[in-house]
């Protein structure tokens, strides 16, 4: 990074915080692409161009040349930008991130100020794409998801990254001074910081959540009890489905009965959408949705209460409670936005039993 282009940048966060509060300590932020971590859920600078760079082109957010506001730059614009420059927004490697800190003895309360969007070329020439400010993104920051991977938390917004900064990031300005380096920027975190949490008082506490997809397997043929339960489900789904024709119909069956004869309906897999969350080391599961294949072709998906209404029972057990308590096969094939492959099914759903929640990748890896 050029000193002079550090310089413009550190110029224009003195004159965005010249109205802090005299608590708060200007803070200049530098994320990198290339430094983001798997344990975080999710590469937040990819996440955050992403999602900036619609909302730029789709006009909902300004884009300006500076963090003084003189020069709008349109969607338009950015495109021509990224055309003489032949370089792209969604794989720029640097964003700056301006912000206040305030350290209230609990905790550090932050306030984001905007960001600075920047590409750095292989011959080492500088592209900036512009400013944009933080109250414009605010709204669309607190009611989108970030898309995590297996070690990431379902529920987790924009907003709640930002809050508790679980990115990496280096500090390039302090209270208006530069940090020359990263063990300067490290040295500041450890003795501003300490054990404080950024923002505990707004972030609270929930129990991390993960929304994992799976297929239970009624096919297999195994004689130990989970592949008896699941074939045995199978079996009563399809009873219920010929001796219910109308809830069949009223479940899109009427699509598929064209070709299939009532007493040759055969239930060939059955997926599951649940939130599984993570409390003082015990799982508990929240089924969303569930879909049945019947003769590979899917019914509608069902909501929790189309489930508890279908009179299904496994060994005496409701289908909801049935579902929850785990005796059957399963196999993984998404965890929040993370494909799973069939042949990792098994090391991923025992990384979720045995592994920290951020780093159940880590746990298949290693295994």
């Amino acid at each position: 990074m050029s000193r002079i282009y550090i310089l413009f940048i550190t110029l224009s966060f003195q004159l965005l915080t010249s109205l802090a509060k005299a608590d708060e300590v200007p803070v200049l932020l530098m994320l990198n692409r290339s430094e983001q971590i798997d344990t975080s859920g999710c590469n937040f600078v990819e996440q955050l161009t992403a999602l900036v760079y619609k909302e730029i082109i789709e006009n909902r957010v300004k884009l300006w040349d500076s963090p003084s506001k003189e020069i709008q730059i349109t969607g338009a614009t950015l495109k021509e930008i990224e055309r003489n420059s032949n370089t792209s927004f969604l794989n720029q490697e640097t964003v700056f991130m301006y912000e206040t800190w305030d350290n209230v003895k609990r905790e550090i309360q932050t306030k984001t100020l905007g960001f600075t969007f920047l590409h750095k070329k292989e011959n080492e020439d500088e592209v900036s794409y512009g400013y944009v400010d933080f109250k414009d993104l605010n709204e669309t920051f607190l009611k989108t998801k970030i898309n995590t991977n297996a070690n990431g938390v379902y529920s987790s917004t924009y907003t709640t990254y930002i809050l508790s900064k679980n990115f990496a990031f280096n500090i390039v300005q302090f209270a208006g001074k530069p940090v020359k380096s990263i063990a300067e920027s490290d040295e500041i975190k450890v003795n501003y910081k300490r054990n404080l949490r950024f923002n505990s008082s707004l972030l609270g506490y929930y129990p991390p959540d993960k929304m994992v997809t799976f297929l239970i397997d009624g096919n297999l043929e195994g004689t130990d009890q989970k592949s008896i339960n699941s074939k045995q489900l199978f079996r009563e789904m399809e009873n219920f489905l010929i001796n219910n024709q109308e809830i069949f119909f009223n479940m899109g069956g009427d699509r598929i009965t064209s070709h299939i004869q009532k007493n040759k309906l055969k239930v060939s897999r059955v997926e599951v959408n649940e939130i599984w969350r993570k409390v003082n080391n015990e799982i508990t599961y929240e089924t969303r949705s569930m879909t049945i294949y019947v003769n590979d072709s899917a019914l509608n998906e069902m909501s929790p209460r189309a489930i508890n209404d279908m009179e299904i029972f496994v060994n005496e057990t409701t289908l909801p409670v049935f579902l929850k308590d785990k005796q059957y096969n399963l196999i993984i094939t998404k965890i929040n936005s993370q494909v799973i492959k069939r042949k990792d099914s098994y090391l991923f759903l025992k990384g979720l039993m045995a592994a920290q929640w951020n780093r159940v990748i880590d746990y298949v890896i290693n295994y």
